[in-house]
């Protein structure tokens, strides 16, 4: 299927609306719903709304420089990207996935400063995790069962084109429904990574669901970049 990419007079700030191919668990047949045309104030309203209260931080003045309608499987989603300049896949960056009634699928906040400070243990780093789904998600989290507790590493280029590693400690969950979630904490205890109903397609080994938090994957959804390998997702416009 095709994208449509518009850019609108928002200072730096690239607003898109797309559609993805549909990459579903084997019984999932439901067709994707129309997305809506992606709009700067809504976003920062439903964005400001959704995170009141969890924890969840965007760095100081790191401004939107991307908001796309997409989906996240059968549900269309608002995609908010912040950063400390302007649009570049690969740097720095928070971003924050919302459905149209205002819940967290997915948030990041990757950025340099802390890297390589020391993680916290594998039980501390669980009690953060479910600390932090009580607050946001607290009927969701009732469904929830962790897999494991795992160092989880990513990788940021600078401006400067150095390479910095932000790590944290995964904690991975399967819910009940039978998608997956996790909680990546941070050295200080707040959350680097959040993602939930994450779908995985067991006859291709990878996973089913979109990648917004993830610069490769979006990279080659838009065509400027190589297709990642499982376990990641295909990435198809």
């Amino acid at each position: 299927m095709g994208r449509i990419a518009t850019a609108v007079a928002a200072g730096a700030v690239l607003v898109t609306v797309g559609t993805a191919a549909a990459v579903y668990a084997a019984n999932d047949t439901e067709p994707e719903p129309d997305l809506p045309e992606p709009d700067m104030q809504t976003a920062q309203e439903m964005e400001a709304a959704a995170l009141e209260g969890t924890g969840l931080e965007i760095p100081d003045g790191w401004e939107i420089v991307d908001v796309r309608t997409e989906h996240h499987d059968e549900r269309a989603v608002t995609v908010i990207r912040h950063q400390p300049g302007e649009y570049r896949l690969g740097g720095p960056h928070a971003t924050v996935v919302l459905d149209q009634e205002g819940t967290v699928l997915g948030f990041t906040r990757l950025a340099t400063e802390g890297a390589g400070a020391a993680l916290l243990d594998a039980e501390e780093a669980e009690k953060r995790a479910f600390d932090f789904l009580h607050t946001v998600a607290p009927d969701y989290l009732a469904g929830l069962s962790v897999n494991f507790v795992q160092q989880h590493d990513e990788t940021v280029t600078a401006d400067d084109g150095t390479e910095v590693e932000i790590s944290g400690m995964k904690v991975k969950m399967h819910h009940e429904g039978g998608l997956y979630a996790w909680v990546i904490v941070g050295p200080d205890g707040g959350v680097l990574t959040y993602e939930r109903d994450i779908a995985w397609d067991s006859s291709e080994g990878r996973r089913g669901t979109h990648m917004w938090l993830h610069d490769s994957w979006i990279a080659a959804y838009e065509g400027t970049g190589p297709q990642p390998a499982a376990p990641y997702a295909v990435a198809e416009p």
